[in-house]
This record gives structure tokens, sequence and C-alpha cells, in this order.
């Protein structure tokens, strides 16, 4: 991807800040802090939960995310300002194909203090900027990996509300 591929891609996500509301944007170094609680809040609620949270191995993930790679996207969901939720994704060619690049979006976790109802907004918002870097990128497929291993049941109907099948 060429650097003006990657501007492109990011462009849509590029922040407003006299927007209030909800909005996405790229992960910002001053978002660390309150995505890293945000990701431990996560991390507990997945299939993972007993494995010991690693703060070394999510600052690795900052460092890189943060050095803007080809073919890597984190988008932040922030309400008001304040970070609310994360996905991080990478985009590559299929290993036995020279064909079109497809998405793999290793995360999505939101705030969960927040109520329902907004959780799933901030997750819709989220898979909606995944969808917007994937189209802008051509990629043929998108793959979410879902780790919660919880409310399988609500969470194959917010997965069907964004479009999954």
């Amino acid at each position: 991807m060429t650097l003006r591929d990657q501007n492109l891609a990011e462009n849509p996500l590029r922040a407003n800040p006299e927007r209030k509301g909800l909005k996405v944007r790229l992960l910002e170094k001053d978002d660390t802090p309150a995505i890293r609680e945000i990701m431990k809040q996560h991390h507990a609620s997945t299939v993972f939960r007993d494995q010991e949270f690693s703060d070394w191995k999510l600052n690795e993930h900052f460092n890189l995310i943060l050095s803007r790679p080809p073919r890597m996207i984190c988008p932040v969901a922030t309400l008001d300002g304040k970070p609310v939720g994360v996905t991080w994704a990478i985009a590559d060619s299929y290993m036995l194909s020279d064909g079109p690049m497809f998405v793999t979006v290793h995360v999505i976790a939101v705030d969960l203090s927040l109520p329902p109802v907004r959780r799933a907004k901030v997750f819709l918002a989220l898979v909606t900027a995944i969808k917007k870097w994937a189209t802008s990128l051509n990629a043929s497929h998108s793959f979410i990996h879902v780790t919660t291993g919880s409310r399988i049941e609500a969470t194959d109907r917010l997965m069907k509300a964004a479009g999954a099948t």
C-alpha cells in the first residue's frame, strides 16, 4: 500500500474535535490509559480470562499500532471525547492465492460500564469504521474474531445487526 492509499484509508477516521457525541478516529498515544482499562474489561470476559493480562504485551501492541504500519488500523470510539471502545484489524492476502486482501479483526472491545444500548451503538460504529477501511483496500472479506464465549445469543444478534452472515 502506498502512503497515498494509507492516507485515503485513514481519512474517514480523522477526528473532528468540535463534534460531540459518538465518533470514531484512529488511536492516539493519549488514548492508551483509557484503552488499557477497556482491554482489561474485555480480557476478563473472554475465553482467555484465566490467563494473566499482560501489560507488557499490550504496550508492544500500542507501540506497533502507533507506528502506523501499512495494512493495520486501530479505530477508537469516543463519546464526548472520552475513549469508550477500540478495534484492531489487519489486512493481508490469502496465503494460498495472489487474490485480493482480506481483513482480520482481532478485537472489538467496548467499555462495559456503558449501558447495553450505548455499548451496541459503540460496537456498530467500530464495525462501520472497519468496513469503510476494508472497502478502501478493496478487501474481499472481513473476519471478526469473537473470543468472549459468553452472552452468545446477544453476541450473535449484534453481529447480525452489524451485517455478519
